[in-house]
């Protein structure tokens, strides 16, 4: 749940109605496995978390007191597979960014703290305001591939997002064009081939993918490569990596 700092901000709904509908979601799809996210927030840190934590427990803490939310030990805990999460029913995985930080004590141990196992694209592609800027960063990202000096590699995300520039829409709207955030242009420029792509280039570089995620899914194959990459990683677990490296 990402909506950017200050005048950036996207226009976002209720943290209630969202939690609600996902909670029905989960209710009536026992088989489905999903993870949220929470970025960007406006206002104190502690003040937002208090009340992230407070309502992910209200919204999927079921009737008998069981938690959805799969809980880890410690960072030395191994990931669960989804088999493990659908027969405990436990199939909300929660992330939090720099706001994890500011938790009041104790952490509840279903939190993760996503920049510790995830690298997001955003840090290399937050400048980018045209589909071709996105998809050469994507390819330098991955020509580039992970560290050799044995250091730790996170997972890697694919996320097809333009950086919302206050003064690129200007400029676009000046043009009298439509500012190509999150329409069916992006879409369509970086939905087929470029995945296609992407999944056979960055997948043999980056060990370890965790999401493919475009805004607008439906003019392209973003479920095809999804699913590939799943059944990459799916093999390379029964080959004997555990995917977390620690």
């Amino acid at each position: 749940m990402c909506h950017g700092y200050g005048a950036q901000r996207a226009i976002g709904y209720p943290l209630d109605n969202i939690l609600s509908q996902i909670l029905q979601f989960l209710l009536a799809n026992p088989y489905e496995v999903l993870t949220i996210e929470f970025n960007e927030y406006d206002g104190p840190a502690a003040a937002v978390s208090a009340i992230v934590v407070q309502k992910v427990l209200q919204y999927f803490t079921l009737p008998d007191g069981q938690l959805l939310m799969y809980g880890r030990v410690g960072l030395s805990d191994p990931w669960p597979t989804l088999r493990q999460m659908i027969l405990a029913n436990q199939r909300l995985m929660i992330f939090m960014s720099d706001m994890y930080y500011s938790v009041p004590a104790p952490v509840p141990n279903w939190l993760n703290m996503k920049d510790w196992w995830k690298q997001d694209g955003f840090g290399y592609t937050s400048l980018d305001t045209q589909p071709a800027q996105l998809n050469q960063s994507y390819f330098d990202w991955c020509t580039q591939g992970p560290p050799n000096d044995g250091s730790f590699v996170r997972w890697q995300q694919i996320d097809m997002n333009l950086g919302i520039l206050p003064a690129d829409i200007i400029a676009t709207l000046k043009q009298g064009q439509v500012p190509q955030i999150c329409i069916e242009p992006l879409a369509i420029e970086t939905n087929s081939a470029l995945l296609d792509s992407l999944a056979d280039f960055c997948y043999t570089r980056w060990p370890y993918w965790f999401r493919v995620r475009v805004n607008d899914y439906w003019q392209g194959n973003v479920f095809q490569v999804a699913s590939l990459f799943n059944d990459r990683n799916v093999a390379r677990v029964k080959s004997g990596d555990t995917i977390t490296p620690y």
